[in-house]
């Protein structure tokens, strides 16, 4: 046993009455199956374990052993002088449910696995779901199977048997499915330093939201990375984030498997677009987690985001060594989406009288002039200058930044060291290049000025879009929840579509209507007669639609005919349509011009109800203009939603034609939520397409409701 101080204070910035403390933050550890044979797991984690720098009680178990690293050796846990807050259980799958039904029974607080814990031959239900039901029943907190284990870098605890003692502590928490990309993001390149980096694998007793809980509550966190394969627990993973919005710390998430599509079994177009991907990205759009799509992304992004000081308003200033990059710094930024800050005339004044002549004072601004002495002072006067305009909200530094790089550029490392912190505002140094090789130099610049060093234009320019986005996010009003429905209306509509009645376009106009969406008028019809007595209520020009129950989209198969004009073209149409689609109809009046939109819902199995806006009409499956929400929020939520659409101009007006009325827009689709929240139980999907948006207002004439069953 290494008997040591207490390693939980009130001053180390570590929550001690969190639940997942004894597993991040335990006073005592036990390794069960330390090893003296090289080669072996448990050698690597003992060797891992003891070269840390954990200051409390660490015992070794293996009945092999009466000493390892002069350390004594325990048979078992029952034989500790103590009972350790964490144990690591380094055994086989054979061999982990007695010693983990062990550890429960000696009162261990917290366990960490390596194991995958999959046996052959195993019995129902198999060992994974034992052990979380184990792990559920006792309150325990528990790390893999599967997984690395984790480190804590501000402790120097390393819980894993990748060792780890040439890692620094940074702000960076990293919650890692995959154990290989937990190993390839912690040991290949120390300028991506982190507090906390934990591998939960199958999370048999904790899962990703309340890891990222408990960092948020460590004062070192400054950003979260997440590489995530599915998310276990919707409601939790929700409020981290949520908890991490109002604490100003980002969340940066790469998801994988988002491009398998629910579209196989999906009824509606909303359901064939949004795919399983849609809630997740609306739960992160509600709460400003920022999504990436690799690696690169995710860590860039990350490094970026942990320096202490957050983006302003205003856009990116650059300064470059080279002209040729500057112009491709100009073509990647407007592709992304990345301002650049406008420079007031007084910025640019001061620039043109420092820059040699040749060089034109501009924004990314070429500092390169003519090789000698002059050639870094001219940046370090000019950077200045560019960071303290009133439009700059990042600045950076680009130029080829490389270990052993040659003599010229060492200015430029100087000015890097002393500049950092010239303005205040987030800064950071950038080799255009992702394969620039300037490892030390990224660390040299974190420990003399934290100033992070980013590799590759196309990345860095991303990161910093991401910045954006969640400076953008946090400046935001908070979504608010609308006001509900009376109760009647929506125990009235939730009996009906738990009834015998069809689900059909009548019922879903009026549940539309009763839900404070203007939509038409539909009368069901049977035959001629039928037809013939609702044209008269309806009155012309009118719209004839096939209501046969087995047809999903009605104009896929010839079954709308639109502006129909008087009674005798509306019975040929009718006869012609009921010979081959059936008898059952209905009519509504024709509609005035505008712009189609669509509205949808989909009731997601793991986050509820999710709400879509887009494009309407014929396009909605072969446009790519369409946002998703989690429902419900009120008619602020639902402008910016719209504001996010390419349609969007569209709807002020062009060439002539007339604007439409936003505001009834966003009402209607403030509403929709609300329907969406209030009877998702009843309905699995639902597609309003097209909603005739115009200036008097925007319109539902068409939808589809496939109730669940």
């Amino acid at each position: 046993m290494v008997r040591r101080a207490d390693p939980i204070a009130n001053t180390d910035g570590s929550c001690a009455s969190h639940r997942l403390s004894p597993l991040l933050a335990p006073r005592s550890i036990a390794l069960v199956g330390a090893s003296g044979q090289e080669g072996t797991v448990g050698y690597w984690t003992r060797k891992t374990l003891l070269g840390g720098r954990f200051d409390g009680d660490i015992y070794l178990i293996n009945p092999k052993y009466e000493t390892l690293d002069g350390l004594s050796c325990y048979a078992n846990l029952s034989a500790l002088p103590q009972v350790p807050d964490m144990a690591i259980l380094n055994v086989s799958s054979r061999r982990i449910e007695a010693l983990f039904d062990e550890a429960i029974e000696a009162g261990v607080k917290a366990i960490t696995i390596f194991d995958p814990c999959l046996l052959e031959q195993d019995t129902d239900p198999p060992l994974l779901t034992r052990l979380r039901g184990k792990a559920q029943a006792a309150n325990i907190p528990v790390c893999g199977g599967n997984g690395m284990g984790f480190y804590d870098l501000d402790k120097g605890l390393f819980a894993s048997f990748y060792e780890a003692n040439t890692l620094h502590s940074g702000h960076i928490t990293l919650v890692a499915h995959s154990g290989s990309v937990f190993t390839v993001l912690t040991h290949n390149d120390r300028r991506y330093r982190y507090n906390l980096a934990i591998s939960p694998g199958h999370e048999i007793g904790a899962s990703v939201d309340e890891y990222v809980e408990y960092a948020l509550e460590l004062a070192s966190t400054r950003v979260v990375a997440l590489f995530i394969e599915a998310v276990r627990n919707p409601t939790g993973f929700s409020r981290a984030l949520e908890k991490a919005r109002e604490r100003g710390v980002p969340v940066v998430i790469c998801k994988v498997g988002r491009t398998e599509k629910s579209a196989r079994l999906a009824l509606t177009h909303t359901g064939a677009v949004a795919g399983d991907d849609a809630a997740f990205d609306a739960v992160c759009a509600r709460h400003g987690a920022l999504r990436v799509q690799s690696m690169d992304e995710l860590m860039t992004t990350a490094l970026l985001l942990s320096q202490p000081r957050r983006s302003g308003a205003g856009g990116l200033a650059s300064l470059t060594d080279s002209g040729g990059l500057r112009e491709m710094w100009i073509d990647l930024a407007e592709e992304i989406g990345v301002p650049f800050a406008k420079l007031s005339s007084e910025t640019l004044s001061k620039l043109s009288a420092r820059l040699p002549f040749e060089l034109d004072a501009d924004n990314p601004l070429d500092g390169a002039g003519p090789l000698g002495p002059e050639f870094a002072r001219v940046f370090e006067d000019c950077l200045p200058m560019l960071m303290n305009d009133p439009d700059t909200a990042i600045g950076c530094l680009e130029f080829d930044i490389r270990d052993g790089a040659p003599s010229y550029l060492s200015g430029l490392v100087e000015v890097v060291k002393r500049m950092s912190g010239c303005s205040g505002k987030p800064f950071f140094v950038v080799n255009s290049f992702v394969g620039a090789q300037n490892s030390e130099l990224a660390e040299d610049f974190l420990e003399s000025s934290s100033v992070p060093l980013l590799n590759g234009a196309e990345m860095a320019l991303k990161a910093v879009h991401h910045a954006f986005s969640y400076r953008d996010h946090r400046a935001g009003p908070t979504v608010k929840k609308p006001q509900l429905p009376d109760t009647g209306t929506v125990s009235r509509w939730r009996s009906r579509l738990s009834g015998d009645q069809p689900a059909d376009e009548v019922l879903g106009l009026a549940m539309l209507q009763d839900f404070g969406i203007d939509a038409v008028r539909a009368i069901a019809v049977n035959d001629e007669d039928d037809l013939l007595s609702a044209s008269t209520k309806i009155g012309f020009p009118l719209v004839l639609k096939t209501a046969n129950p087995e047809i999903a989209h009605k104009s896929d198969v010839g079954g709308v005919h639109l502006g129909i004009s008087d009674s005798e073209n509306l019975v040929r149409i009718y006869r012609t349509m009921a010979s081959r689609l059936g008898p059952l109809a209905t009519i509504q009046p024709m509609a005035d011009k505008g712009v189609e939109l669509s509205f949808g819902l989909i009731a997601d199995r793991q986050f509820g109800p999710v709400v879509m806006i887009g494009i309407g009409g014929l396009m909605i499956e072969l446009l790519d203009d369409r946002v998703f929400a989690i429902a419900p929020f009120d008619e602020n939520e639902a402008m910016r939603l719209i504001d996010r659409l390419k349609l969007r101009r569209l709807l002020d007006g062009v060439r002539g034609q007339p604007s439409a009325n936003l505001d009834s827009i966003a009402h209607a689709f403030s509403c929709f939520s609300v329907l969406a929240d209030s009877l998702s139980d009843y309905i699995l999907e639902m597609d309003v397409n097209p909603v005739i948006a115009g200036t008097d207002g925007c319109l539902a004439v068409d939808v589809l409701v496939v109730r669940a069953t």
